[in-house]
């Protein structure tokens, strides 16, 4: 019985350790991927054009604003000024700042939903690429390098034969530029945009 246990231990460690030879897992940087598409340059460019829009809307909303004040100031120095009239005013002021700090908001949910709607193509063919490299050379799971211009990455370490990153741009027909170190931060849209 004792021996029946123990050649049943040591079949299943035997069977773990060959499914653990076949559960290949490989890496890639995906930032780097999508931020080196052909379609990025024409990507930042429109949300630079419509960030020019909007902020042409911010400043046109707070040019009347300031408009406004500076109507409020001088009547407010004029000694015979009404009460009611004054009153008015604030509240008009009141309002068009109410507006101004709305619609600064709305266009930066704007912007960024642009953005998002701009980007998502690209990340999903590069996602089905990724995909395709992993079920061609037999990977059971692909990693990304780095998640964020921090730093912070999900693979620590690894064996540069664990890299599918060329693999990937080459089933994209994207040629591959210098690939980044492990120390460096991902390239990024640069949209003008503090996020």
């Amino acid at each position: 019985m004792k021996r029946r246990l123990l050649v049943m231990v040591a079949a299943l460690f035997v069977f773990g350790a060959t499914q653990a030879q076949d559960f290949k897992i490989g890496f890639t940087y995906l930032e780097f991927i999508v931020y080196s598409m052909p379609e990025i340059e024409g990507i930042r460019s429109e949300l630079k054009t419509y960030e020019g829009q909007l902020g042409s809307n911010v400043q046109a909303k707070r040019t009347t604003f300031q408009t406004k004040y500076e109507e409020a100031q001088r009547m407010s120095q004029q000694p015979n000024a009404s009460q009611a009239a004054m009153q008015e005013l604030n509240n008009e002021l009141q309002k068009l700042d109410k507006d101004l700090q709305d619609y600064t908001a709305q266009a930066q949910q704007a912007l960024q939903a642009k953005e998002a709607t701009l980007m998502n193509p690209i990340y999903s063919k590069v996602q089905t690429a990724i995909d395709e490299v992993r079920k061609e050379l037999g990977y059971a799971m692909i990693l990304n390098m780095r998640v964020s211009a921090s730093g912070d990455g999900i693979v620590l370490a690894a064996e540069d034969d664990l890299n599918i990153t060329e693999q990937v741009f080459a089933k994209l027909g994207v040629e591959m530029p210098k690939q980044p170190s492990p120390g460096d931060a991902p390239a990024t849209a640069d949209t003008g945009n503090d996020k």
